[in-house]
């Protein structure tokens, strides 16, 4: 039975996220409520929790200080979050889980059994304080991710968002090509990834592919548009996506249109 403490500074918000964790997600069981930082931290000194379900957006001191402020977090964490977009890019580079506000049944359940999963693993403890270290490293730099997690077959792999040259959508995969001419193959969408960086050095081109402004080698209008990439690849441009890369590369390129 997995054990869980609710943080967040809204008492209906505790109580509805219990009632859903009680009556839709079975092996977990709510032993601590906290309604700020403060408190979750002296619960935690006399108590211990698998998992804790963290609000960020608190008065006095947010989840990301509260977090900041355990040593070494022995458990896992599930943000429960109407943060805003840059908080949950940081979070998603991080691979850390959150759910968004107004609460899903269905995201909650995914969430309880990923952590279920997670703690059955042998490196899940060194696992989740490299995934919290990184989240708080991006959280304090307060700028697009520089690094984002992978976890993979039982490991994390960071990589430079700035080696990202291009990435390319298989079906609910993504591949993600290198400057090093490395591909690493990723359980996640396209979409997961243009969400998550900077779109003023990533543009999406087509719906299957997102290019790295910086390492463009050439722009060709063969076949309706064609943008060559420095490691060799070729991609084909959209025509409703044109417009819009022809704007971002005027910004990235001092010469472009001139």
């Amino acid at each position: 039975m997995l054990k869980a403490l609710l943080v967040d500074d809204e008492v209906n918000n505790l109580a509805s996220l219990e009632f859903i964790l009680h009556h839709d997600c079975e092996g977990i069981e709510v032993i601590g409520k906290a309604q700020s930082a403060a408190q979750a931290r002296n619960w935690l000194q006399y108590n211990t929790a698998d998992v804790v379900f963290l609000d960020i957006s608190m008065p006095g001191e947010d989840g990301f200080q509260f977090l900041n402020s355990i040593s070494q977090p022995g458990f896992k964490v599930i943000f429960v979050t109407a943060y805003n977009e840059y908080a949950l890019r940081a979070i998603k580079a991080s691979a850390v889980d959150y759910i968004l506000k107004p609460l899903s049944i269905d995201e909650l359940k995914r969430a309880v059994e990923k952590i279920r999963i997670a703690l059955n693993s042998v490196m899940a403890a060194e696992q989740n304080s490299q995934l919290l270290h990184h989240l708080l490293e991006t959280v304090v730099k307060k700028s697009p991710p520089q690094k984002i997690a992978l976890p993979q077959l039982g490991s994390i792999t960071f990589i430079d968002v700035d080696d990202i040259v291009s990435l390319q959508a298989d079906s609910n995969y993504t591949i993600i090509h290198m400057k090093d001419m490395q591909k690493l193959v990723i359980s996640k969408t396209l979409k997961d990834f243009e969400e998550l960086l900077d779109e003023n050095q990533f543009a999406r081109i087509h719906k299957s592919y997102i290019v790295n402004l910086k390492y463009i080698k050439e722009y060709s209008t063969i076949d309706g548009g064609i943008v060559k990439m420095s490691d060799g690849n070729q991609w084909s441009i959209s025509r409703r996506q044109l417009d819009a890369f022809l704007e971002k590369m005027k910004q990235a390129s001092l010469m472009f249109g001139k």
